[in-house]
């Protein structure tokens, strides 16, 4: 069996870039992407984020993954009780209090700009169109979030 090349691993798709009432008039753009790319890798080659920041996105993408919250085996009516923590891992608990601390330390609109572009997987063009906000200010915030997310794993280690 013949080896795939890297290229021919690739997902790549169509993706039109544009508002809806440009999409509505047949204008804007159509590019094609790799979907098995994350927003981060591509934040990272467009020089919007430097490798350290990059690599605390990483971090608390893997944090979620880890704590696999809002996946169907979570039985979250256990919680209180004593025994529903006894039938969860322990490194799993480990990245849900990690969590809960990061969302504390950074606040709910930090905290949800990071979730929506490192976990929900959304771009930062994205993410100022659902805000309706500016995407460059939306961009220093998320460097600013991810700045004080380093921080505090800095600090908690």
């Amino acid at each position: 069996m013949e080896d795939l090349k890297k290229e021919d691993r690739r997902n790549i798709r169509p993706k039109f870039i544009g508002s809806k009432e440009q999409k509505a008039k047949g204008q804007g753009q159509v590019v094609m992407i790799n979907m098995s790319e994350s927003s981060l890798d591509i934040l990272r080659s467009k020089k919007v984020v430097n490798i350290q920041q990059y690599y605390t996105a990483l971090r608390i993408r893997r944090l979620w993954e880890k704590s696999r919250i809002g996946s169907y085996t979570s039985n979250f009516n256990k919680i209180g009780d004593i025994q529903g923590w006894n039938d969860m891992a322990t490194d799993r608990i480990d990245a849900i209090y990690k969590l809960s601390r990061l969302h504390t330390w950074l606040g709910d609109k930090g905290f949800g700009l990071v979730y929506t572009v490192c976990v929900e997987d959304y771009t930062i063009k994205e993410t100022a169109a659902m805000y309706q906000v500016d995407r460059v200010y939306l961009g220093k915030r998320f460097r600013e979030a991810i700045d004080e997310s380093q921080k505090f794993f800095d600090q908690s280690a």
